[in-house]
This record gives structure tokens, sequence and C-alpha cells, in this order.
């Protein structure tokens, strides 16, 4: 049986994060985690619908109607916050 994760929980995997919530709850430089595992992940890798639903936790923003337009909003809006630290 193969199990396919979400992108929300490849992301909070990799980040290290133990619940999904967590990687809306990151401190200091720990979003440079986040950034570098979105960085790892092409946006052919995940659905325009997995993309969206990460744009939309983890930025606040609105669905969009390209993947590697979301993939590029959201790693945007991570480095905005890393930046703004």
């Amino acid at each position: 049986m193969l199990v396919k994760l979400s992108l929300l929980d490849v992301l909070a995997y990799r980040t290290g994060c133990s619940y999904l919530s967590d990687l809306r709850h990151m401190k200091a430089q720990e979003p440079l985690l986040l950034v570098r595992a979105l960085e790892a992940i092409a946006y052919q890798d995940a659905s325009l619908a997995e993309w969206n639903d990460a744009l939309r936790y983890l930025a606040g923003e609105e669905a969009v109607q390209d993947a590697a337009e979301a993939r590029q909003r959201l790693l945007a809006a991570i480095r905005r916050a890393v930046s703004d630290g």
C-alpha cells in the first residue's frame, strides 16, 4: 500500500515539527528551515490544490490558478517572515 503525504505534512516532517500547526508558530530563524524545505520541492511535486492549501495556511494568501505561482508566493511570504524576524 502506497501512502502519499500532503505537501503540508512533508513540510512539517522536513522541518522537524511534531504537529502541522507548529509550522505556523516557528520562532526566530526556524522559518529558514521552511524556506529550505520549500526550495527543495519543485512545483510539479505537489498538486495545485496542495500548493494553495499551503499558501492559505502558512501565508494567509488567496488561492491562485497556477502551482508555480503558488509556490513562488509561498516562498516570498516565508522569506518576508524570516527577514522581518
